[in-house]
């Protein structure tokens, strides 16, 4: 080592100063490549950490300053739902729905003969419910009866309307009227085994 550095000793200042510019190069480029572009690299990962972090918390915050206007949604919705099952309920309730027909029968004026149900026929996500209905009274009587079932809450078609046997009573036409009032049920236990078997 001695001997290098007599060496170097008697070179000219210019050939000296060139190799201190050197080991000087050298010892810059080692540390930027050994120290700095580790470093680089690291702020590199925090920068990209940050970036995530932050819109990670972007999209929480839109989350938690929607939290109102989607539970105002949810509320809505499932006020919609017990609607919706007013008119297409899940349990049979013949014997509530019945009562009803009975009630609106006697507000109408009408004499009710028959009011039988039939057997539940499933038609997928929900079952029909079949009542064969009997009544007489006159014209105007039966319109409106059949007309306060049209406004009911839950869902009820009437077909097969037979007006028969006019008599006259108390100045009025009597006329017997048969009828098919098919009701519904929400069957959704039933449609989702069906579709389970199917898989």
């Amino acid at each position: 080592m001695e001997q290098l550095i007599e060496k170097v000793n008697k070179l000219a200042t210019p050939v000296k100063a060139g190799i201190v510019l050197g080991v000087a190069v050298l010892v810059t480029a080692g540390c930027y490549f050994l120290l700095i572009t580790d470093l680089q690299a690291a702020i590199e990962s925090v920068k990209s950490q940050q970036d995530s972090a932050d819109r990670t918390l972007a999209e929480k915050q839109a989350i938690a300053d929607n939290l109102n206007e989607r539970r105002r949604e949810m509320d809505a919705l499932e006020q919609r739902l017990q609607e919706a099952l007013t008119e297409l309920p899940e349990r049979k309730d013949i014997e509530e729905l019945l009562a009803q027909l009975n009630d609106v029968g006697k507000k109408s004026g009408l004499e009710i003969a028959k009011v039988t149900p039939g057997s539940e026929a499933s038609e997928g996500f929900y079952a029909k419910i079949p009542i064969n209905v009997a009544v007489s009274g006159n014209y105007h009587e039966i319109a409106m009866f059949l007309q306060e079932i049209a406004n009911m809450r839950r869902i009820v078609n009437v077909n097969n309307i037979r007006l028969t046997a006019p008599t006259l009573r108390n100045d009025k036409v009597i006329l017997n009227s048969e009828f098919l009032a098919t009701t519904f049920r929400f069957s959704e236990g039933k449609a989702a085994k069906k579709g389970g078997a199917q898989q």
